[in-house]
């Protein structure tokens, strides 16, 4: 055995690494060559019995200094017809049986035979799950679909719920959720309640990415015009991560991490809440499908410096060092420290300690670091963020 497989809904892989449903898998032959490079699996880009036209410029991008931190697309579905991708999987399969292919589906809200119609080609086309996009942002919320869909628990819930009365579809029916919700465990277990397999959670978070401000045209510029589309990249995977734990804590069934996982770390702390696999995309279009090595060393760096001899060995692990708001423990306290041979004395501290915290940083003119008062020091930390040198660290009292 690999010491990188994992079995996700009792299908082996190996390893849990999986392309979502975006750019990087809008034809049969781009996850060909994913394949090929040694991703496990593939959710295609989503299927819609309708005509998808996108528009030219349709990315955007915010960074600080060289890093970006926000990615912004207005993307629709697949270009590709059903019978395109059904073909094209076909083929697929025959060359790598061994891969994990997700269908991803979307039809109207009501359209309950298009949806059924949708998850039986991917089945008969040989794919191995249906993952059912309840979360698109871009275009299709304003005509009732896409997170619209996601948004609402009796719609998402009549959909599963059909779906799963036709017994001629057999395939796992996985709903992926958005963001974009007051209370995602309880749509999440409306979901489950209606037959859902597992879930992907999150798909790009709705957002609006700003404006050139040397010419004030928006950014994912149009001829002049934009709209609300989906944020992604690493500015949402806390968000990606508080979703992902807060189903898996209220359901049992099984769950595809997905949002803002740019690196192999990012990918370890959903594994460590309990997902079965993990979804990439934005960090693809930018590194490309040889990302996987990187990701793989990592998992494989990590793995060897904690011991652990499988995937399966740290899984969940995290979940047990979670716990509500007044379960913690108030009466653990904490100082700061200042290295004086690592500090710098560029006040930064001073100044966050005096107008965004306690006011127990200060600087005499013979010092040779602050002072922290520990009377007035009340553990917040916040100096330990701002410090650019890593001079400062807390203690415990």
């Amino acid at each position: 055995m690999n010491r990188f497989d994992v079995l996700f809904m009792g299908r082996p892989l190996i390893n849990p690494f999986i392309l979502a449903s975006a750019p990087p898998t809008a034809t049969p032959a781009m996850i060909e060559r994913a394949f090929e490079a040694g991703w496990a699996g593939a959710v295609i880009k989503t299927l819609i019995d309708e005509p998808v036209r996108n528009l030219s410029n349709r990315f955007g991008i915010n960074k600080i200094g060289n890093r970006m931190y926000a990615f912004k697309n207005i993307e629709l579905l697949s270009e590709l017809s059903p019978n395109e991708w059904f073909s094209g999987v076909v083929n697929l399969k025959k060359k790598f049986p061994d891969r994990l292919i997700v269908g991803s589906i979307m039809a109207d809200a009501r359209d309950f035979d298009g949806w059924k119609r949708l998850a039986l080609g991917c089945q008969e086309a040989g794919m191995d799950m249906v993952e059912l996009n309840f979360s698109c942002p871009n275009g299709y919320p304003e005509r009732g679909k896409g997170c619209a869909i996601g948004q609402n628990e009796i719609i998402a819930s009549e959909i599963v719920r059909n779906i799963k009365s036709d017994h001629r579809i057999t395939l796992p029916i996985i709903p992926k959720l958005t963001p974009n919700i007051t209370d995602i465990a309880f749509i999440g277990e409306e979901l489950a309640k209606a037959g859902a397999d597992a879930f992907c959670a999150i798909n790009t978070v709705p957002s609006f990415l700003g404006f050139d401000l040397s010419t004030l045209n928006p950014k994912v510029n149009v001829n002049g015009y934009s709209t609300s589309g989906g944020y992604s990249g690493p500015g949402i995977k806390p968000i990606a991560l508080r979703c992902v734990y807060e189903l898996v804590s209220s359901s049992s069934i099984p769950v595809m991490g997905c949002g803002g996982c740019m690196t192999a770390e990012d990918a370890i702390e959903f594994l460590l809440l309990g997902t079965g696999v993990v979804q990439l995309a934005t960090a693809v279009m930018f590194e490309g499908y040889p990302l996987i090595h990187k990701l793989l060393s990592g998992l494989q760096e990590f793995m060897y410096r904690h011991g652990f001899e499988t995937v399966a060995d740290f899984q969940g692990k995290g979940l047990q060092r979670i716990k509500h708001f007044y379960q913690l423990d108030i009466t653990f306290k904490t100082n700061a420290i200042i290295d004086p041979e690592t500090c710098k004395l560029c006040g930064k501290c001073v100044i966050s300690c005096r107008d965004g915290g306690y006011q127990a940083i200060s600087i005499m003119s013979d010092d040779i670091c602050p002072y922290i008062d520990p009377v007035k020091c009340v553990g917040c930390s916040l100096c330990v963020h701002i410090c650019p040198f890593d001079a400062i660290h807390m203690e415990k009292n």
